[in-house]
């Protein structure tokens, strides 16, 4: 592994302010995608797991549409929308062949206690299981909305049950949406009614989760209807293929969520509360093992600490795919969240980390 350069690490420790401080007008959108690999984000189709006929039904249909000779064509065909413009417009951390590092700090490497370090900036080394139940801590989302400029302008959509009592939403006044429950929409216009009636229509494929396609709809949706000034988007299609074995389903499901990014950004980008106004932060929860491997993570997975980090919008400075920089940790996006905001928040541990930039 190269030499991490010492400015990088100074980055990721000193409490610089790396956004201009946030005004009345700024918006955020943040979207996280359940388990999606560094791997597959900046070196697309692995050709072991796409021949694999144990985990790929149409190896042959799947090698034509994801495999090409080299990592730069694989990963632009999986994720076209990432690789076309977020590398041109935004920022991208987390390409360990460039020594690009992202990680957790908290050592379960699994969905919720990664959600809770994301949102309060701070690990809880008891927060140890994926269980619905309230983050302890007070956390970024919850910040937002007691400022005069988010109050009851903040909204959450998660595939995934467990995600919302990551920001423990209904003491926090936080209205959101999971699994099989209701969309949270202040306007209910008959796109949201229609995907309500869909959804309860649909087979509970996942016991705790819905399709990804549901929260999406739901998401932009109440964007346009309601016009909230911060949306967590929670995806978790890829996880639940991973863990299934579904190696053609993971990067379908991959695919898919880079075209409802690409969706967001376009839509939002021609609303006049939202263009040129909005920051768009992209993230995962926990990475993956290598291998055969790949489906699982968690304390005794190695590589599943491996987080990654993209931004683009308002403010942000098109440094494009990163190299040589780090150790950065999902515990500051908390802070990198605050400073987009101009809110102030301290961690419930009392310890203010650096913004991520």
């Amino acid at each position: 592994m190269k030499r991490i350069s010492s400015f990088c690490i100074l980055l990721s420790v000193l409490p610089l302010l790396l956004f201009a401080k946030g005004d009345k007008d700024t918006r955020l959108v943040i979207i996280t995608i359940d388990g999606l690999r560094w791997q597959e984000v900046f070196q697309g189709a692995e050709e072991n797991l796409l021949s694999d006929t144990k985990q790929v039904r149409d190896t042959e249909l799947y090698r034509e549409t994801y495999w090409r000779s080299t990592p730069e064509e694989r990963r632009e065909v999986l994720m076209p929308f990432t690789w076309n413009t977020i590398a041109k417009k935004g920022t991208i951390i987390g390409n360990r062949n460039l020594n690009s590092m992202m990680q957790l700090a908290n050592k379960t490497n699994i969905s919720y206690p990664g959600y809770c370090e994301m949102m309060t900036g701070m690990v809880d080394e008891a927060i140890t299981s994926n269980d619905p139940v309230n983050n302890p801590h007070r956390n970024v989302l919850e910040a937002a909305n007691e400022d005069a400029r988010y109050k009851g302008k903040v909204v959450m959509y998660g595939s995934w049950k467990s995600t919302r009592f990551a920001i423990h939403n209904e003491p926090a006044g936080i209205p959101a949406s999971v699994s099989y429950e209701p969309n949270v929409a202040k306007k209910q216009t008959p796109r949201l009614q229609l995907a309500e009636r869909m959804l309860a229509g649909m087979p509970h494929f996942w016991r705790s989760e819905h399709f990804d396609a549901f929260t999406y709809a739901f998401a932009l949706e109440t964007l346009l209807a309601d016009h909230p000034k911060v949306m967590w988007i929670s995806f978790g299609d890829c996880d639940e293929w991973a863990h299934a074995r579904k190696y053609d389903l993971y990067l379908d499901g991959a695919k898919g969520t880079d075209a409802f990014i690409r969706d967001i950004y376009e839509t939002l980008e021609a609303d006049k509360f939202y263009k040129g106004k909005t920051v768009y932060l992209i993230t995962c929860d926990h990475g993956r093992g290598f291998g055969n491997e790949w489906t699982s993570h968690g304390s005794g997975t190695k590589g599943s600490e491996a987080t990654w980090l993209m931004l683009l919008g308002k403010g942000i400075e098109p440094k494009g795919e990163t190299s040589e920089c780090g150790p950065y940790y999902t515990k500051q996006i908390a802070a990198t969240i605050a400073s987009i905001l101009g809110i102030d928040f301290t961690p419930d541990n009392g310890v203010k980390l650096a913004p991520i930039n």
